[in-house]
């Protein structure tokens, strides 16, 4: 009988810490992607958050979309979170521009976001950006996977 709980035992920690493996990382930062038209800060951009706050699920991808610019000039964006380096959560950004026009390109680059602005693409038509909402007065790491803690994007919901 000993030996039967013991090797249960065994098995119900060989097992657990196989399904803690598989678990994926979820973004810490409430990540925001902004298209400004012309230069940085100006007053013509668009804007886009993540399309849902991450959650523990293995099978959740947080990704989005934006189209942004004038006639000629138009960006379309994609961006997925790939996981975690260090502090920093780590994107994929996918630019095509100008997308409305048949000679498109398409650059994709990695970013390290650590809840400060990053540069992710700069051209003589537009600057995109990733950042940390204006919304919140400081750059929090994303807590929503602590039920106890408030989450960034509910602190979005409510100032709305």
């Amino acid at each position: 009988m000993k030996h039967s709980i013991s090797i249960i035992a065994i098995t119900f920690a060989i097992v657990g810490s196989c399904l803690a493996a598989d678990t994926q990382p979820q973004p810490r930062y409430v990540a925001v992607v902004t298209c400004f038209n012309g230069k940085l800060d100006s007053g013509s951009f668009c804007s886009a958050t993540p399309t849902q706050e991450p959650q523990q699920d293995s099978e959740l991808r947080v990704s989005r979309g934006l189209t942004c610019g004038w006639p000629g000039k138009v960006s379309e964006l994609h961006w997925e979170f790939v996981g975690q380096k260090g502090q920093a959560d780590v994107y994929r950004i996918t630019r095509r521009f100008p997308s409305d026009m048949t000679d498109a390109v398409t650059t994709t680059n990695t970013v390290l976001f650590t809840g400060n602005r990053v540069t992710v693409f700069k051209d003589k038509y537009q600057v995109i950006v990733m950042e940390p909402p204006k919304d919140l007065k400081t750059k929090q790491p994303n807590t929503s996977l602590d039920p106890t803690a408030p989450s960034a994007f509910a602190a979005l919901r409510r100032d709305k």
